[in-house]
């Protein structure tokens, strides 16, 4: 073979490895560009379930203070114990019970004890009690630690997207005699 011939054979080949190594190269840049999508999708998601759940428990802990507000005693805990449920009475004298049951589907899908919080009411006129009505849902935990017959702290650790979180808060009691009330 002539001169000519063997360099333009070299530019040819040279060329053909730079079109294989731009491939590879894009190959390498879409399956990355790929992934960042996929990661950075779910962690959106996973926010954004963490802050529904954490907007319903929210709501679930005022719809939850204002019930143990309209009462006039807690029955259990005594003061300076904690359970993970509450007894109290309320204004018209009914004992209501704040209570954790666990939930079958989401304790399989998380493989772990994963409850709901429920409160049912007992009348005290007649006796009967109510069906259970659905306070919170995703607990992990719940906790009621009694200050006082009037006053209660409430601890509770919840489950949504990708972790935990908690929640603390104190409530007193509106409704309750002024015996514990400091002079």
């Amino acid at each position: 073979m002539k001169a000519p011939a063997i360099r333009e054979l070299r530019r040819a080949f040279t060329l053909v490895e730079l079109l294989i190594g731009l491939a590879i190269l894009g190959m390498l840049f879409a399956t990355g560009f790929k992934a960042w999508q996929l990661f950075s999708g779910q962690q959106a998601e996973n926010l954004s379930k963490r802050l529904i759940l954490q907007m319903e428990a929210r709501k679930a802990f005022l719809n939850l203070s204002k019930q143990l507000q309209e009462g006039i005693e807690i029955v259990s805990p005594r003061p300076g114990t904690t359970i993970p449920y509450l007894v109290f009475k309320d204004y018209l004298n009914n004992v209501r019970m704040v209570y954790l049951e666990e939930d079958p589907v989401r304790t399989r899908s998380e493989k772990r004890p994963i409850y709901r919080a429920l409160m049912v009411i007992r009348d005290s006129t007649s006796g009967i009690t109510g069906q259970p009505s659905l306070l919170m849902e995703h607990v992990v935990k719940l906790n009621f630690t009694s200050h006082s017959t009037s006053g209660i702290l409430v601890t509770c650790t919840l489950h949504g997207g990708s972790g935990d979180f908690g929640l603390i808060n104190f409530i007193r009691l509106q409704n309750s005699a002024t015996e514990d009330e400091p002079n």
